[in-house]
């Protein structure tokens, strides 16, 4: 039925062609016949002999392409109905086979009939041993024969064991030697290892076949048993190549896999006895297939299959204890969440696989051991693939690499840019092995899986909410779909993030920009597609939202309003991450910008939350938006006994040698009042961040202060003028640092320190005293 179908699809396929072919040719008749118009009725006047000659042709030729394509969509609905006839047989068949109830592997009437039936089977395996003897005489061309059987069997013998040893050793020389890269070292040996741990013990089988072929005639029996033997040995050494090279037990500095040295070690014998597993139960399976087994062998020997399996796998999960705490690789401590599910998973089903073999259902329960086997090998095999492509891209594309060299300059591209293309190289790269890795992974399981989701889809528990029906297998396929979606969108964010977006010029507040948008268009498809998955079509979804719409516009009006403005934040980035901005009284720079707040991180490493709708709705101030300049200000008054002239100079050779203020625009002192008798000059400067401001001018404030005093100018102090009354109109008198009071009397209040005072006729007094500037007092 296989063979049927797949000779099926090259018919479709040409009657498809054949279809596309005349539809043209008959539009284009059809639209010469409307140029014509139809044949004039009975009574009119006649047309043209050639007219009607060439109606009456495309008239003939158009029956004629009608009649094709009527025949031919004809026999591509039979095909296609044919193709879903044998689709469904296939289904019935294997899903038939797949839960057929039989003996379970603890009934003692199974391993009863084995026994009886044991001499028989032994019987049928001598007689075909017997048959081979008899067929044992030499081939035709014995000589030559004999030769060639002779080299091929010194080759096989020569792969099965020193060749692996030699290989693998030239291979770990090469990639040291010539290899760039301490990563591309790594997995370019990992996958050499694993193709020549993996091919060579069935090239050696197939040598060695060869070689017995050409002296022997081998029976249609033993042919067929040498085959399986074969095809044992790629799946068991393929298994071990691979998790021997993955692992790297012998040497950890070579390890692709981020795994502990006690990890690595205590899983370093189960591949060998997990392919060992593998490869016996195929050929079991075969031989007791071309031996004609008896029913209880053939059970029996599929019962030990899967008991054997669970047995190797569950060995090695039980083995693979996790390190004690402290002594974690930061590369396991990182990967422990994928190996934790990836236990329970391998755990679930070895009991699924446990639970159906003592019920009966060995035929499923060796299905979930195969395919558990099988998805751990292509996910193994993917991660390997990655791990090269990766490396061999970023060495490939690296500006010290030759073809990088030739290609910036053919083309006159950058370093960064050929890293972009190697990036993205790596992720099309990346994304083709995903791609041939699921097709892999659910190629085994045939019809089974469409047959299993039938089964879900056809219960009978069926939820209806209007005209829409769903069933708990619509409902679990649209969660899987929901969940791959906003993993995808994960995956290529977090790719965007770390790989690909480093690479590039483009700003952190651009790289967040898009990534958040690339997240909230990955979540818009997910929804949908599951929608359409679950059958909710466009108008269904709008009648459902303006259902909902007055309980959103009260409830979530706060919310959806942060949202928009998240949007607007993230869209016309007057705001964007990496930026100071300055919000009512708090500063900060911007860390995140979320869907609906945006976090800003203050100086004292705090974090503000500030809804998005204020940043949009209030007055903010982005003190480095657009590149903006830092400015330095400072103001100096120093006595007025100081040259200004000397004083600007020694103030703008300050600012010349400083290396953070900028040459353009120039700085500049400028005397900008003379209060009290002091010199006030301002010095402006500019720098090349708002950031940079608060030091320089700290060390410009040191560096000046330093300079006038080696200079012998002194900084001018603040006076207070403060006036005094004496006490009947008597003059006051003061000494320099002394206490005021009236003349020949007590002191009527007290005074603070002064250095100079001036008294009048009328009994005042004007005191300057030593006080700051804040301190004035009348």
């Amino acid at each position: 039925m296989q063979a049927q179908e797949a000779a099926l699809e090259p018919v479709q396929a040409d009657l498809a062609d054949a279809l596309s072919t005349l539809s043209p040719l008959l539009q284009n008749v059809r639209a010469r016949l409307a140029e014509l118009g139809p044949a004039p009725a009975a009574g009119q006047p006649l047309e043209a002999p050639d007219v009607a000659e060439a109606r009456a042709r495309l008239l003939k030729f158009q029956k004629v392409l009608d009649d094709e394509s009527k025949r031919a969509r004809l026999l591509a609905v039979e095909a296609s109905q044919l193709s879903d006839s044998l689709a469904q047989r296939l289904r019935r068949n294997f899903s038939a086979r797949l839960w057929t109830h039989t003996r379970s592997v603890f009934d003692p009437m199974l391993w009863g009939d084995f026994a009886a039936a044991l001499p028989d089977d032994l019987q049928r395996a001598s007689d075909a041993i017997a048959a081979q003897a008899k067929q044992a005489a030499p081939a035709p061309a014995r000589g030559i024969a004999e030769v060639w059987s002779t080299v091929l069997a010194t080759l096989g013998l020569f792969l099965l064991v020193p060749a692996r040893i030699l290989l693998g050793r030239l291979g770990r020389r090469w990639s040291i030697t010539h290899v760039p890269g301490s990563g591309l070292r790594k997995s370019a040996l990992a996958l050499w290892l694993t193709l020549v741990g993996g091919l060579t013990p069935p090239l050696a089988g197939l040598l060695l076949y060869a070689a017995l072929s050409g002296v022997v005639r081998l029976t249609p029996t033993m042919e067929g048993l040498v085959r399986a033997l074969i095809v044992a040995l790629l799946y068991a050494a393929t298994i071990d190549a691979l998790g021997r090279s993955t692992l790297s037990p012998a040497r950890p500095s070579w390890r692709l896999a981020p795994v502990s040295d006690a990890f690595a070690n205590r899983l370093a014998m189960f591949p060998a006895i997990i392919g060992a597993a593998v490869g016996l139960v195929s050929f079991l399976s075969r031989a007791s297939e071309l031996l004609d087994a008896s029913p209880p062998a053939s059970e029996a020997s599929r019962c030990l299959g899967v008991v054997v399996q669970v047995l190797a796998v569950g060995a090695a999960l039980a083995w693979a204890r996790r390190t004690p705490p402290g002594q974690e690789d930061p590369d396991e401590t990182r990967s422990r969440l994928l190996w934790i599910l990836a236990a329970v998973a391998a755990w679930l089903a070895l009991g699924a696989a446990l639970i159906s073999v003592t019920a009966g259902y060995v035929a499923f329960a060796g299905f979930i051991m195969r395919e558990l086997i099988w998805i751990a090998t292509v996910l193994a095999s993917l991660f390997l693939l990655m791990r090269f492509v990766d490396d061999f891209c970023e060495a490939l594309f690296t500006p010290r690499h030759a073809l990088s060299r030739l290609i910036a300059a053919a083309t006159g591209l950058s370093d960064h840019a050929l890293e972009q293309i190697g990036v993205l190289l790596s992720g099309v790269l990346r994304l083709g092995l995903m791609a041939f890795g699921w097709m892999a992974i659910v190629a085994p399981f045939g019809a089974s899986a469409r047959e299993i989701l039938a089964r879900a889809a056809s219960t009978q528990m069926v939820f209806k909410f209007g005209q829409i029906s769903i069933s708990p297998g619509l409902i679990f396929g649209g969660a899987v779909l929901f969940a791959a979606g906003l993993v995808i969108t994960r995956i290529v964010r977090g790719w965007l993030e770390t790989t690909y977006l480093p690479k590039t010029r483009v700003d952190v507040g651009l790289r967040t920009s898009i990534t958040a948008g690339l997240t909230y268009l990955g979540a818009l498809i997910a929804v949908l597609t599951t929608c359409a998955y679950l059958g909710l079509s466009l108008d269904r979804i709008a009648l459902f939202a303006s259902a909902l719409s007055v309980g959103i516009g009260f409830g979530l009006q706060a919310v959806i309003g942060n949202f928009v403005s998240g949007l607007i934040l993230l869209a016309e980035r007057p705001v964007k991450v990496g930026d100071w901005i300055a919000i009512g009284e708090q500063e900060g720079d911007v860390r995140r910008i979320h869907i609906r707040a945006t976090e800003i991180e203050l100086g004292d490493r705090s974090k503000l939350i500030v809804p998005n709708s204020d940043l949009v709705s209030k007055i903010v101030r982005n003190v480095t938006s657009g590149g903006a300049l830092g400015q330095v200000k400072i103001v100096l008054r120093v006595a007025n006994d100081a040259d200004a002239g000397e004083v600007r100079n020694l103030l703008l050779e300050q600012l010349a040698a400083h290396p953070g203020v900028l040459r353009e625009p120039p700085p500049g002192v400028f005397l900008t009042n003379v209060p009290d008798g002091a010199l006030e000059f301002t010095a402006l400067a500019g720098v090349a961040s708002a950031r940079q401001a608060f030091g320089i001018k700290s060390d410009l404030l040191f560096a000046m202060v330093a300079a006038l005093k080696a200079c012998g100018v002194r900084l001018a102090t603040v006076s207070t003028l403060i006036q005094l009354t004496a006490q009947g109109g008597q003059p006051a008198t003061v000494q320099e640092g002394g206490t005021l009071a009236q003349e020949g009397a007590p002191t009527q209040r007290a005074a603070a320190r002064y250095t100079s005072i001036d008294t009048t006729g009328d009994g005042k007094a004007v005191a300057a005293a030593k006080r700051p500037r804040r301190e004035r007092r009348s």
